[in-house]
């Protein structure tokens, strides 16, 4: 039932494409936001190209997570307007990728994959937010690279007290 309501919607987004004289491709079903930005920002349609940069923007900016959105959408409104559509899907890649993964890669807690390391758009991210951390964050405040980061403002309180708990646990055992 699901299948026919997809084929059925994806007739009509093509017939109103065929009626208004848009491009097809862009009413093509896609599985990945990447192919279906590749396919749409290939062409030299101003419009397509607007609307592009216009979605890429709203994912930077709107990922659900407060810190990626602020990294993120920033560097996207002073960038992506000016890119070439090879970076637009560059972008689109990384867009793609989960925000918690995302954001440890960028922030480096942990070493991106080789296709992110492989991706110029990613690279440009990842040294601006490494510009912003050294700007901005204090020497104190980091975690050493490929470390965690403290996750909230007890996580200290707690590591002094089960390290307290340990070594009551090991001197009454000495005794």
């Amino acid at each position: 039932m699901l299948s026919r309501v997809a084929a059925s919607l994806a007739q009509g987004a093509l017939a109103w494409a065929r009626n208004t004289g848009v491009s097809a491709a862009c009413c093509a079903p896609s599985t990945s936001y990447a192919l279906s930005t590749a396919s749409t920002a290939a062409g030299d349609d101003p419009v397509g190209r607007r609307g592009m940069v216009n979605k890429l923007l709203y994912r930077s900016k709107q990922r659900g997570f407060l810190e990626l959105d602020l990294l993120m959408g920033l560097w996207a409104e002073s960038n992506i307007p000016q890119m070439g559509k090879d970076d637009l899907f560059h972008m689109s890649q990384v867009l793609d990728e989960e925000n918690p993964d995302l954001f440890k890669w960028l922030t480096g807690q942990l070493p991106a994959p080789d296709h992110m390391t492989g991706n110029p758009v990613f690279v440009a991210i990842r040294g601006h937010v490494a510009q912003q951390l050294q700007e901005w964050a204090p020497v104190q405040t980091r975690a050493p690279s490929g470390a965690t980061w403290v996750r909230g403002w007890d996580d200290s309180w707690r590591g002094a007290n089960q390290a307290e708990g340990a070594q009551s646990k090991g001197g009454g055992a000495a005794q």
